[in-house]
Formats: structure tokens, sequence, C-alpha cells
């Protein structure tokens, strides 16, 4: 151990003295601020579901010596999210400077928002009535007979205030100009909302059926 120890051991203290020189002139450099922006992310209880809207990121003010502050990389400011569980309905999360982790000689100054507004509402599902929604007239002497929805209902989930308002949902429409037969097409749903939902991955098919009119 002791001969490893002697071993170039000029060369290991040249090292150990360049390496607290160079801390030494970090240390004694100018300082100089910056602001960057930190992403902001929650850890949300799975059976909740976020509602409004919050900051993509943080901006945050730092301030230390001019090579460390601009040489640092992204990941090496992360943003700490505070103890404690979020609950369902309105939130207030205080934003400190403890909060962002920053290199060893970096000072976090500010950081931007203060607070923020996290709103949590209870996740349902609910089977939806399909309304096909068609448009145009068929051919002279053509009649629609009947227009259904395969399936009829769809699952839907999202925010329990917005699924409970929810009594049906529309198709986008079929053209029946110049139709002559009967037909079914595959369509897209209206969008109810952005927080909504569609559970069933099957398509949504609308039939159409078409007849000749009587005399």
């Amino acid at each position: 151990m002791r001969k490893w120890v002697l071993h170039n051991l000029g060369l290991k203290l040249l090292s150990v003295f360049l390496a607290i020189f160079l801390w030494v002139v970090v240390l004694g450099e100018q300082k100089v601020d910056v602001t960057v922006n930190v992403p902001l992310t929650l850890d949300l209880p799975t059976a909740l579901m976020l509602v409004n809207d919050l900051p993509e990121s943080l901006e945050v003010h730092l301030r230390g010596p001019k090579t460390l502050v601009t040489s640092l990389a992204p990941r090496e400011v992360t943003f700490s999210e505070p103890p404690g569980k979020l609950a369902e309905g309105e939130n207030f999360i205080p934003i400190r400077e403890d909060m962002v982790r920053v290199p060893r000689g970096i000072q976090v100054v500010d950081v931007s928002p203060h607070r923020i507004r996290v709103v949590l509402e209870a996740l349902s599902e609910r089977d939806i009535e399909v309304s096909p929604r068609v448009e145009g007239v068929p051919a002279a002497g053509f009649v629609v007979r009947r227009v259904i929805s395969v399936p009829a209902r769809v699952r839907m989930s999202g925010p329990t205030s917005e699924i409970r308002r929810l009594t049906q949902v529309r198709t986008l429409p079929v053209n029946l100009s110049g139709q002559m037969r009967s037909f079914s097409a595959h369509v897209l749903l209206e969008p109810v909302g952005r927080l909504i939902r569609i559970q069933d991955g099957a398509p949504i098919i609308v039939e159409v059926e078409i007849d000749a009119k009587r005399s």
C-alpha cells in the first residue's frame, strides 16, 4: 500500500495542487447572472386528472463564477418536487429557491413563478351514445330509410364534471349527395373536450340505408 502511495508521488501532488488552484481561480472569478428554463414535472395521483394548464417550465435566475455558470448543461439544473401529496380540488404549490438543484458553487437567486396552481379532478368513465351526422341528399327518386352507428355507444373517460354533462357524441358528417344505394362509412367522432378520451379502440361505422321512393 505504501509503495502504491509513493509511486509517482510528485505527479499526484501536482495534480492535487492544480485541482485546488483551479478551484480557487473559479471561486475568485467574477460572478455573473444567467436565467435558465427548468422543466416543471409533478407526480400526479393515478386516480386524479389535471384539468388546468401548468407552465411547462420554471424560469430560474442563477448566479455564480462565469466559468461554472456558462458551462452548465441542462441536466445539471433540476426541479425537486415538494414533499406531500396532491389532493382532489385546488392545490397551491409554493416554488422556493431550495427546490432547484444546481452544481456546487452556483446560487439560485430567484425562481418564477413563485407559486403554481394545480387543479385535480376525479377520473370517470361512461358509455356515451353515438349520434350519426349526415349532410346532403340522395339522388332524385331516393330517400334515406335509416342511419345507424356501429357501435351505438362508446366508452369515454375524462374529468367527472365533463363526463357527467355528456349525453351524446356526434360523428363527423357523412355525405349523402347523389347516393342511390345503401352504404357504410368509417368516420371519426367530433371533439367533445381536450381532456376527454375514447376508451374503445374499435372504429366508428355509420351505416346508411337508402331506398327508392315508393309511389
